[in-house]
């Protein structure tokens, strides 16, 4: 595997990830819509906002994934079970780049 072409795609993604929490974010401080007056109208963009807190929720969560799995890398343990101390398939990391399990544990 590749470790230098792996980290590149990590940090290519977690670009994109940082964007949409940002455009997220914007969205939900109002930066980028006009509130509405009406009740209903209001009623509808409170439960948009709830979709959209969720969406932030996963995408934080996946940023926190991909910085440690950087780390990892960096420290010479991305292709280490957490659990077991054995090697990581590099299949299993071409499907989930930021696993810190093998499969046999997972």
């Amino acid at each position: 595997m590749d470790l230098t072409a792996r980290r590149q795609q990590l940090e290519k993604r977690l670009r994109e990830m940082l964007t949409r929490h940002e455009r997220i974010s914007a969205h939900l401080r109002n930066e980028d819509r006009d509130v509405p007056d009406d009740w209903s109208e209001m009623a509808q963009l409170m439960e948009n906002d709830e979709v959209l807190e969720a969406l932030e929720e996963r995408t934080r969560d996946r940023v926190g994934a991909i910085v440690r799995a950087v780390a990892r890398i960096d420290d010479g343990s991305y292709t280490t079970c957490a659990s077991c101390g054995e090697t990581i398939s590099d299949e299993r990391l071409d499907l989930l780049n930021t696993t810190t399990i093998c499969s046999a544990c997972a």
